[in-house]
């Protein structure tokens, strides 16, 4: 049996040991004020993270930005020593915390809105070790990019972590059209090309990766020709916005598209493989729901039975990943009154 893995894998295990149980989330979904979470979330791991940003902030953003620290605190442990073929894939992969705060700023920068902390992914880099950290936004990034005149200059300052490179690639057709979408799609693509470059093979073992790779950008498609269909536009103007190096091509894309939006909807389902569909009109939310836990499901099953491989890593990562959603969602539906049921419909459960 190859070692490579053999020490990630092992501090994987154990740090799963430490998720949330259901009985937490059930007790969390079930409290009645801000006062009973807070007990409750002091009780979990989580506690010493809610003590550490308690003087900075309050209330639901408190356990927000705890949620956020905690998943990267799990991060870093699992990075600290990772195999030479692993290394490249984590930094690539938690890239992704930046190019959705990225898209916030720009998008923030470009309505002329403000901002909440909690829109961000940045933590306190003097914390964390920062051996694979990569380019991750720090405080100070924010506040000097939040600084910035407009939504060139923030692509401009971002040259220097790597992500403006690719903005400015589209700043032209920006100047012209005045639409941020290229922009973002920019940042998708980027992001992605990376990703499914960095799932090497090696072990012979890494096929489960690169399909989850594959299946998150068909589900990232999928969502596209959803929200295109909804608002009746050509597929010839939502096709430059899909990413390449899924499973699904783009001439079989082109043939979903070309249906009516409820059957593009139920064959957006039956084509990544979603099998229970709860009965009643879906939405864009819940589709993506649906997508979402089929990809988790599928995916965690094929991890777990890896051992000593990288799937063991994003096994824990995963997870953490859905726990962390799972948390935010839980503080959002209170803070906005939702009921208990309508929470639970929105969380990923495996």
């Amino acid at each position: 049996m190859d070692a490579t893995f053999y020490g990630p894998s092992a501090k994987s295990r154990i740090l799963r040991m430490e998720l949330l149980n259901n009985r937490t989330f059930d007790e969390l979904i079930g409290a009645e004020a801000f006062g009973d979470i807070l007990r409750i979330m002091n009780g979990t791991p989580y506690g010493v993270h809610i003590k550490a940003l308690s003087l900075m902030y309050s209330s639901y953003e408190l356990l927000e930005l705890a949620s956020d620290r905690r998943m990267f605190e799990t991060v870093m442990k699992l990075a600290e020593a990772p195999p030479s073929n692993g290394s490249e894939t984590i930094k690539s992969y938690i890239s992704r915390w930046d190019i959705e705060s990225i898209k916030s700023l720009i998008t923030s920068k470009f309505l002329g809105a403000e901002l909440k902390r909690t829109d961000l992914f940045i933590v306190d880099q003097n914390n964390f070790p920062l051996v694979l950290m990569g380019k991750l936004l720090s405080k100070e990034d924010y506040s000097l990019i939040m600084n910035e005149s407009d939504v060139e200059g923030i692509s401009k300052y971002l040259i220097k972590l790597g992500y403006g490179v690719y903005l400015m690639r589209y700043i032209e057709e920006y100047r012209k059209e005045k639409d941020i979408s290229v922009l973002l799609y920019s940042l998708d693509l980027a992001y992605y090309m990376r990703l499914s470059a960095s799932v090497k093979y090696f072990l012979g073992n890494e096929e489960p990766m690169r399909d989850f790779v594959r299946s998150e950008i068909d589900l990232k498609n999928l969502l596209t020709l959803l929200k295109g269909k909804e608002l009746k536009l050509d597929f010839e103007i939502i096709m430059n916005g899909l990413i390449e190096f899924g499973n699904l091509s783009r001439e079989r894309m082109r043939e979903l598209y070309a249906n009516d939006f409820p059957v593009v909807k139920s064959s957006i389902l039956s084509v990544f493989g979603v099998k229970k569909v709860p009965e009643g009109q879906l939405g864009i939310g819940d589709i993506e729901v649906l997508l979402r836990k089929e990809l988790y499901a599928r995916t965690i099953d094929r991890f777990s039975i890896q051992a000593n491989s990288i799937g063991q890593i994003f096994l824990t990562i995963l997870k953490y990943e859905i726990e962390r959603n799972n948390l935010r969602l839980i503080f959002a539906g209170k803070a906005y009154g939702l009921k208990p049921e309508k929470i639970k419909e929105m969380m990923i459960t495996l």
